[in-house]
């Protein structure tokens, strides 16, 4: 059987949409630079489909054509190493989910220790938020929160009114040891981001000096949030 067919009944029996590298098929094929010139002339007669440089997948089919890569595959690498996180979605896939807009962007958005550029893989984007604290399974969705409140003037189809009032939700819902945790959190962010979390958590009744402390009194955060939906917005400076 020749190196080519080899390579080809392998993928055959992976599942559409897996993704996988030319390391995956070194059991069949001993060289590397053989396997690579397989795989190039396999995306060039459109068998399989190249994502990235050493990444490919088996691209579904459906009614409408060959369906996007999966997200799951897509992002891995930058969410991912081992078993460690080190990333987390973020952005307006993740603010959908809070239920602070119903549209989501094309690209997608990566909260990441480590400054980087915008990417593509295949035909999406993908974009870094640098993330100063450091990331765990455990306070991702506090993270998320943090970032819908720094990007609150940004979120589509919604005002930052009507985004405080679904944040204030999700806050008071949180426990109390998440609570302390998301301001501990906040001090790495923005002194708007600490303005407007200390606001919120005020109103619901915890304490939030440590996050008034950490602000210029003289400082004005213009955010387009009014005192209906903030009461105490003028008493932590914020229009």
């Amino acid at each position: 059987m020749q190196n080519i067919d080899l390579v080809r009944n392998k993928i055959n029996r992976f599942r559409a949409g897996y993704v996988f590298t030319s390391s995956d098929f070194y059991d069949v094929v001993k060289s590397p630079s053989v396997v690579s010139r397989i795989l190039n002339k396999m995306v060039r007669d459109g068998e399989i489909r190249k994502l990235s440089k050493g990444k490919y997948d088996k691209p579904k089919q459906s009614v409408f054509g060959i369906m996007p890569p999966s997200s799951d595959w897509l992002l891995r690498e930058f969410l991912y190493k081992g078993k460690s996180i080190i990333g987390y979605i973020t952005g307006t896939r993740a603010f959908a989910q809070m239920g602070l807009t119903t549209q989501i962007s094309s690209a997608y958005h990566i909260g990441t220790n480590t400054y980087r550029r915008a990417i593509m893989r295949g035909e999406n984007k993908i974009n870094f938020v640098l993330q100063h604290n450091v990331i765990t399974r455990n306070n991702v969705h506090l993270l998320q929160l943090l970032d819908a409140i720094r990007f609150i003037r940004h979120i589509p189809a919604t005002t930052p009114d009507a985004a405080i009032a679904v944040i204030k939700n999700i806050l008071a819902a949180l426990n109390i040891k998440e609570r302390k945790d998301i301001a501990r959190l906040a001090l790495s962010y923005t002194s708007s981001v600490r303005a407007v979390l200390g606001a919120l958590l005020e109103c619901i009744g915890d304490d939030a000096v440590s996050l008034k402390k950490s602000l210029n009194a003289a400082t004005v955060y213009k955010l387009g949030i009014s005192e209906n939906a903030l009461p105490n917005a003028k008493e932590w400076r914020i229009v």
